[in-house]
């Protein structure tokens, strides 16, 4: 990458919850001296006005789009676009998705940029959260070098939902771009960071259930269940906190890769939750990620 003070990130999926979170922390450095943000034709962003930010329209399922130009002079690329960024993505919206990363992969390393950094997820080991894969986990013992177990399975409170598909296209995504890197003599490195639970906005939370969605009030109360207790303690223990979000993202921009055991690395994408699954070594030997916030401090207790 070029000097830190002249450093251009482009982020894909700007009008969604994590890509406005990371343009508003890559504008608040002083090192970042510009952001493109790339936002999906049918979702214009609730950006700010900044004069380091340049708001671009991509459609980026079009691996000929005008998007293209703005590829130049990139030094790094925070990809979140997805034709569909919610767990009941279909295989329709999964294989766009993936033919997006395709997309902004290709076109970033004919354009020469030295980090792309990939917004994968949680559901990526989400069969870790049930069965005999669940009872071999002691706390902190899901790596992100644990063969993936794609699909997290859980009633919202109306149905049975299978992330499944949407977890393929996010497993397929991060292979794809660590092929890139391993092909690129050096040129390229990639991270992608297995995105826990954050809500939008403030992100208290005291509002995640055990449907996985966005509990109203003070404290959630989910959809009563006999898997409730199990669920509620998975989607809890990996909480992101906007704080931690930040400093993740920050830090995989910044990371050098000269000491990672190859071009390509996975990093767990979570807060410091007291007795949670997910292992945070990874991101702190090969990024410096050392979350802050702990959800079980924040918890209010139901009544």
């Amino acid at each position: 990458m070029r000097n830190e003070q002249e450093r251009v990130v482009l982020v894909s999926g700007a009008g969604g919850n994590l890509g406005a979170k990371a343009i508003e922390a890559l504008l608040a450095t002083e090192w970042c001296s510009r952001v493109i943000g790339f936002y999906w034709p049918e979702l214009p962003p609730d950006l700010p006005a900044h004069p380091r930010l340049q708001a671009v329209l991509a459609d980026l399922t079009r691996a000929d789009g005008s998007w293209r130009q703005h590829m130049q002079g990139v030094d790094c690329v925070l990809h979140f676009a997805a034709v569909n960024p919610y767990p009941d993505a279909s295989w329709q919206d999964a294989t766009a998705s993936f033919d997006i990363t395709v997309n902004l992969g290709l076109c970033a390393a004919a354009n020469g940029v030295s980090r792309v950094i990939f917004g994968s997820s949680n559901h990526v080991m989400g069969g870790y959260k049930d069965g005999d894969l669940a009872a071999a986990l002691s706390p902190g013992g899901l790596r992100d070098d644990l063969p993936p177990a794609p699909g997290t399975h859980w009633h919202d409170g109306q149905r049975l939902v299978d992330s499944t598909i949407y977890a393929t296209s996010k497993l397929m995504g991060e292979r794809f771009l660590a092929s890139l890197a391993a092909g690129s003599d050096g040129r390229m490195s990639t991270i992608s960071l297995r995105i826990g639970w954050i809500l939008p906005g403030e992100n208290d939370p005291n509002h995640i259930t055990a449907t996985g969605s966005h509990g109203s009030g003070t404290t959630a109360h989910a959809h009563a269940g006999p898997d409730d207790a199990r669920n509620q303690r998975w989607f809890r223990g990996m909480w992101l906190s906007n704080a931690d979000f930040r400093q993740l993202i920050l830090a995989a921009i910044s990371a050098g890769a000269d000491r990672w055991p190859q071009a390509s690395i996975v990093v767990n994408g979570v807060s410091a939750n007291e007795g949670m699954d997910w292992s945070l070594a990874r991101g702190a030997e090969s990024i410096g990620y050392h979350p802050q916030d702990d959800l079980f401090a924040r918890i209010m207790p139901a009544g």
